[in-house]
């Protein structure tokens, strides 16, 4: 990728989100697909997070179109299908009140040499029905991690001891809280 690439997917008719790792070691992703190719758009688990709560808040601040107007994507660059894989450094969401689609673009995080901006982009669109899945997906997917401290919330690892700060460190167990596991 020398130059910048920005690609449009339109409406996908694939989107899913997932954790791929152990908890504690995981790595996170959105994969899309359409007729135009697919994106597979890799990310923090707070930006994750973030994506899922974004998709909630639009949900519920904006009602369902009775009678949304066509999606109106932007013409096919390529007869060939695309393929974009990278980490992003930024994303945004977006609707549109006629089609009730919702948007997202993300850009890749730029390299070192490079010096400039990012060097792709990936826009794709989906239906509320998709939004409400892919909301409600990435909320479960980030909570399937490990377990907080009942204390200080800090993830617990399973196996290693805990140093919680409300405790002063006191309790070097995986149950800040004293609880017998028996």
């Amino acid at each position: 990728m020398d130059e910048f690439e920005r690609h449009d997917l339109g409406l996908v008719d694939y989107l899913h989100c997932e954790a791929i790792g152990e908890p504690g070691q995981r790595t996170f992703n959105i994969t899309a697909r359409s007729e135009r190719g697919e994106a597979v758009v890799w990310m923090e688990k707070e930006q994750l997070f973030q994506v899922g709560i974004s998709i909630k808040q639009f949900l519920v601040a904006r009602e369902s179109t009775p009678d949304p107007a066509p999606f109106d994507g932007p013409p096919i660059d390529s007869p060939v299908p695309v393929h974009v894989e990278f980490k992003t450094g930024e994303m945004s969401l977006r609707h549109d009140l006629a089609s009730d689609a919702f948007t997202l673009v993300a850009s890749d995080i730029p390299r070192e040499d490079s010096g400039d901006g990012p060097l792709a982009e990936i826009t794709f669109s989906f239906r509320r029905e998709q939004a409400e899945q892919m909301s409600d997906r990435s909320i479960a997917v980030v909570a399937a991690g490990r377990k907080p401290c009942p204390l200080c919330e800090a993830p617990l690892t399973p196996g290693e001891s805990h140093f919680c700060v409300k405790v002063n460190g006191y309790n070097p167990t995986d149950d800040p809280m004293g609880n017998d596991p028996a």
